[in-house]
């Protein structure tokens, strides 16, 4: 059970950090293009259904894996 949670939570830190560069850099081309802010948070969004889904994939292969064993 503790390797399952540590698998989840370094998951969800590594796409937390991934979500933080995301947001600088997606602000940063949303302001210089001068584009609305329904782009920036669309886009947000988006990055974060990505990271949501492939979390889950990743979670749910490493503790088929850990039963496995």
């Amino acid at each position: 059970m503790k390797k399952e949670l540590f698998l989840i939570g370094y998951n969800l830190g590594i796409w937390g950090i991934l979500g933080f560069l995301a947001t600088l850099l997606f602000g940063f081309l949303t302001c210089c293009a001068n584009l609305p802010s329904k782009y920036f948070y669309g886009s947000l969004i988006a990055f974060a259904i990505m990271g949501i889904s492939i979390t889950t994939v990743c979670v749910t292969r490493g503790c088929k894996k850990m039963k496995k064993k």
